[in-house]
């Protein structure tokens, strides 16, 4: 599906729901596409195949007539097993489908995003986007190219439209899994910009060192600690449901 059919639906879609007082926000290839110059530079293209966003599931109903109402049907055996969590809609038209999860997104890690969803206009913020990233055990190429994309292009820090470090910290000390994998997923990262340009405003490997030092640094908590005493020998991640 050409990005130019997905982005420009997404948008749409968007702006619909911002219409309709709905908590409806990008995240995946789509969102970094909209935010970072870098994710649109002839290097980096890739395919996306879906538009992917979250919201409440308060909401279900409402966004569910929304979607019906810009020609997406509801893909009804999977909405059925699955609908608390996650729903996805499929164009009458053509191969174009969303995939929206509820409250919480949940894959290799979950993330409770009910009270993040109106911190950032159209996406989720850039520290949630790049978790969503850094949480794949198993990361595509296209994972690492969207990664690259956000570290090239957006600022460390706490203000808006940036990447806030501390509080993707704060997580990783609560939970050692999480911590674990975004370790993991920063040294691969890490090992794949080796020898590439720079594209954006930032050199990535500089933003890694940076966050892997306020990871680090941060206080962890006692069940992290007593969590980490039994290391890789148990599985610290959710084997994810791709769905679509």
């Amino acid at each position: 599906m050409p990005v130019d059919t997905l982005y420009d639906d997404a948008r749409r879609l968007i702006a619909a729901a911002d219409g309709a007082g709905l908590s409806l926000r990008l995240l995946g290839g789509i969102a970094i596409y909209h935010l970072c110059p870098t994710a649109r530079h002839p290097d980096f293209e890739r395919s996306y195949k879906d538009i992917d966003m979250v919201g409440l599931a308060r909401e279900r109903a409402t966004l569910q007539r929304l979607f019906i109402d810009h020609g997406y049907e509801p893909d009804r055996e999977f909405n059925l097993l699955h609908g608390m969590q996650r729903l996805i809609f499929r164009h009458t038209a053509d191969e174009r489908h969303i995939d929206v999860f509820l409250d919480r997104f949940q894959m290799c890690h979950t993330f409770d995003l009910r009270d993040r969803l109106h911190l950032h206009p159209a996406t989720l913020t850039p520290a949630d986007l790049l978790l969503t990233k850094l949480q794949v055990v198993e990361a595509t190429e296209n994972d690492l190219r969207d990664l690259f994309a956000l570290l090239s292009d957006l600022p460390l820090g706490a203000e808006p439209g940036a990447i806030d470090v501390a509080y993707i910290a704060q997580l990783a000390a609560r939970d050692w899994g999480l911590y674990r994998t975004l370790a993991l997923s920063l040294d691969r990262l890490d090992r794949w910009t080796v020898g590439r340009p720079v594209y954006g405003a930032y050199r990535v490997s500089s933003q890694i060192a940076v966050l892997r030092e306020t990871i680090e640094a941060q206080p962890k908590t006692m069940a992290w600690k007593m969590r980490a005493r039994i290391g890789d020998r148990v599985r610290w991640y959710d084997i994810p449901d791709e769905g679509g």
